[in-house]
């Protein structure tokens, strides 16, 4: 375990970064508390799950309300889709078990940064530029992440939104709002029931986490707005390899 210092610091830097990416921060947070902190991967990850039960994405979403607003269908059925999902990934997650699990984890993490470096790989990509996709996508996308989500103890956007720009070309401002927006809900309720079942969870490292990425989520999604798509993307992938390496050596 850390010193309650070091879970501040590492709020306010996820919370950072999740704004900035439209992400729930889950694979940064679960990473450093395994690698750093020594807590069990399975135990990191109901904790962070727990987390996200609260609005952790509010000041993000306001940030980006121009549009959420223009989304709500899809806010709507992405979080009912999340929620009942998330609750057999978890019970996926207990039945890999540790050792697995960890591989696993590291795996995801690769195969989403690829999807990153993609645009950079391919010539002639073509632009996003949609501001809308189909419903029954996105209740696919958020019953396929759910289950993820639950599995691997992460948000909703770590994989929604590389998917919705790189395959749907959804444009990365409507990426980002949406995948926030689909956060404030207790999406991980679902997962939650499983984990803290199995490991209660501890409630002041869940506390301390989610005060200070509240208040850094804000800040974060301002300026990923005004970064450029390709920055946007290959940060994003960067960041995630990288933390893929560290777990799988």
């Amino acid at each position: 375990m850390c010193d309650p210092l070091i879970y501040i610091l590492l709020g306010l830097a996820v919370g950072y970064i999740g704004g900035f990416a439209g992400i729930g921060g889950g694979p940064f947070l679960v990473s450093f508390l395994v690698l750093y902190c020594g807590m069990s991967q399975l135990a990191a990850q109901g904790n962070v799950l727990t987390m996200m039960l609260g609005p952790m994405s509010l000041l993000g979403v306001m940030s980006l309300y121009g549009y959420v607003k223009q989304q709500w269908l899809n806010i709507i059925v992405g979080v009912i889709a999340y929620c009942i999902c998330s609750y057999f990934g978890a019970i996926f997650a207990f039945y890999i078990g540790e050792t697995d699990l960890k591989y696993y984890f590291a795996v995801l993490l690769i195969i989403i940064a690829l999807l990153q470096f993609k645009s950079f790989i391919r010539k002639n990509t073509k632009v996003a530029d949609k501001d809308h996709i189909s419903v029954y996508w996105i209740a696919f996308l958020a019953a396929c992440t759910g289950i993820l989500g639950g599995l691997f103890g992460i948000g909703a956007g770590v994989l929604m939104v590389p998917i919705l720009i790189g395959i749907f070309k959804l444009k990365k401002e409507y990426a980002r709002a949406l995948s926030l927006a689909i956060l404030i809900p207790p999406v991980s309720y679902g997962a939650f029931v499983k984990y803290n079942f199995e490991n209660p969870v501890d409630w002041q490292l869940v506390g301390i986490l989610f005060g200070t990425y509240f208040i850094a989520n804000f800040f974060g999604a301002k300026m990923g707005s005004k970064v450029s798509g390709q920055a946007f993307t290959f940060i994003y992938g960067f960041i995630l390899l990288s933390i893929a390496i560290i777990y799988l050596v």
